[in-house]
């Protein structure tokens, strides 16, 4: 008959256990220093290891050998306790035996002395399902044993167990195991067995036993039979009915560009393939997490604007208990996505946008920037991007005084800018340190027509040179109150370069400062 990968691989040995190496070491030291305890408590989460260590430290205690506090698998005591019947080493299922009645039949045969060994152990599992009236059954015998007796008692749920029987043993704190930890595990099964697998999946195995041994290792033996030669991804993810990190990076893509349509058409796929929304909805939330501190660990996403994600996990963790608990949970998870959607749409180019407080974008026609802060801002940019679409544009400023407007004079990005489109805000950066020293002593500035012409005359080569003027009109009264800006780049030595700029006329122009930004 087949023996399950979790029966076949438990250890048998303390130096076979994976993850809890603390526990480990303290139990094979009391051995060795022959410090053994008369009652112990295991507490922690299922699948970790409980059980089996229980039933090693066992036979550790009664070895003959005892090499360096482990078991030595050849001395008659080993061979003994290792039987399946070993009438010395007694294990109570507490969830199927919790009465008073079992508890007083213990405690009458505990006087009796072993069998083989030297010492008879019994190990409780899930102790806390015990009554009230069998823990008080317990509670003398567990405070003063016979001298061959030591109890070993088992739990999920410490907070159940009563503090007089905690008190009178030594508890120990299983931890789940580590991914490394259970992935190096999978691959030597996987090597044993000469199971086909890819890495993600053991990786995918890991994450999904949430740190339980005995879990990882029974979704492997359930892939072993569900795929045909060679365990993929997908077989993964069409057993626990989960999707693909791609399917939910594009999900969260068609979110933050506010496709509605693509979003409800990836929520109705998943749900009419039998799919767990409330496990897809994890599955988000993890990604999310995963993102943010990416973005936060100076690694690359494939997102821009951290705000939003961050924004996204907190709404949808706000809602998890509601999703969970509502009769619908497709309908619900789809409300709080659109409602999440149409919120975040609200921000586009359309209103006044703030940025940091110090900036103001309006008059979209005219791509005009307003410096709201009280401190000059000699360099800027603000990113947007186009509704409907996964492009972006990036605006461009420079030297704005307290309170003054500029017109943008630069524009970059994937998509034309268009007054008439709506643009969602992505992401801002001003500085705000006063702009370096002007330069009118050491650069020459001559104007002709519609031409601008600067010659350096310092012994440095100036990487950009930055002109700002204002049109006037006849009446020396300001157009519009706005700077332009001419930029030159790469000006070195005597060499003077010339721009084309779209304002500048002699007769009409007004040569505000020069300004040198970097040097090579």
């Amino acid at each position: 008959m087949y023996q399950s990968l979790y029966r076949k691989y438990r250890p048998k040995r303390f130096a076979d256990v994976v993850g809890q190496d603390i526990v480990v070491r303290t139990l094979r030291n009391s051995i060795k220093n022959d410090k053994v305890s008369h009652a112990y408590m295991f507490v922690g989460p299922r699948g970790v290891g409980k059980t089996s260590i229980a039933k090693i430290f066992a036979r550790a205690i009664n070895c003959e050998k005892k090499d360096e506090g482990d078991v030595c698998g050849n001395c008659p005591s080993c061979n003994v306790s290792g039987e399946k019947e070993c009438l010395d080493i007694i294990e109570i299922d507490a969830a199927s035996n919790n009465g008073v009645d079992e508890i007083r039949e213990l405690r009458d045969k505990v006087n009796l002395v072993p069998s083989e060994l030297k010492y008879k152990i019994y190990i409780i599992d899930e102790v806390h399902m015990l009554t009230i009236q069998a823990f008080n059954a317990l509670l003398k015998t567990l405070e003063e044993p016979p001298s061959h007796i030591i109890f070993i008692l088992a739990t999920t749920d410490p907070q159940k167990v009563p503090e007089t029987i905690v008190s009178r043993c030594q508890c120990f704190n299983f931890n789940r195991i580590s991914i490394n930890n259970i992935v190096n595990r999978l691959l030597y099964i996987c090597k044993e067995e000469n199971i086909s697998c890819d890495d993600d999946v053991l990786n995918q195995i890991a994450l999904y036993s949430d740190g339980g041994m005995r879990d990882s290792l029974g979704m492997l033996d359930k892939l072993v039979v569900y795929g045909d030669g060679k365990i993929t991804i997908n077989d993964f993810f069409d057993l626990n009915g989960l999707v693909s990190d791609d399917e939910i990076k594009t999900f969260i893509t068609n979110i933050i560009i506010n496709d509605v349509d693509n979003v409800i058409s990836s929520i109705d796929t998943w749900n009419n393939n039998g799919i767990n929304i409330i496990n897809v909805t994890n599955q988000i939330i993890s990604y999310l997490k995963s993102l943010i501190v990416d973005y936060y660990s100076d690694k690359k996403i494939p997102f821009e604007n951290i705000d939003i994600l961050v924004s996204l996990i907190s709404k949808i963790n706000e809602k998890m208990f509601d999703i969970k608990k509502s009769g619908n949970p497709k309908i619900y998870f789809e409300i709080v996505i659109i409602e999440f959607m149409s919120n975040n749409c609200r921000q586009n180019i359309s209103r006044e946008i703030n940025l940091e407080k110090k900036v103001l974008v309006n008059e979209p026609n005219n791509k005009v920037v307003k410096n709201t802060s009280d401190k000059t801002i000699s360099s800027g940019e603000i990113k947007l991007r186009k509704v409907g679409t996964s492009k972006s544009i990036k605006f461009i400023f420079t030297n704005l005084k307290a309170g003054s407007s500029a017109l943008v004079m630069e524009s970059t990005g994937e998509v034309n800018f268009n007054g008439e489109d709506k643009y969602v805000y992505i992401s801002s950066s001003v500085n705000t340190e006063e702009s370096t020293s002007l330069m009118e002593d050491k650069i020459e500035v001559t104007t002709k027509d519609k031409n601008i012409t600067v010659k350096n005359l310092t012994n440095k080569n100036l990487n950009t040179v930055y002109v700002y003027y204002k049109i006037v009109t006849d009446g020396n009264c300001y157009l519009g109150g706005i700077t332009y800006r001419a930029k030159f780049e790469n000006v070195k030595g005597e060499k003077s370069v010339t721009a084309d700029t779209l304002h500048f006329s002699n007769k009409n122009s007004e040569i505000i400062k020069i300004e040198q930004f970097s040097t090579k």
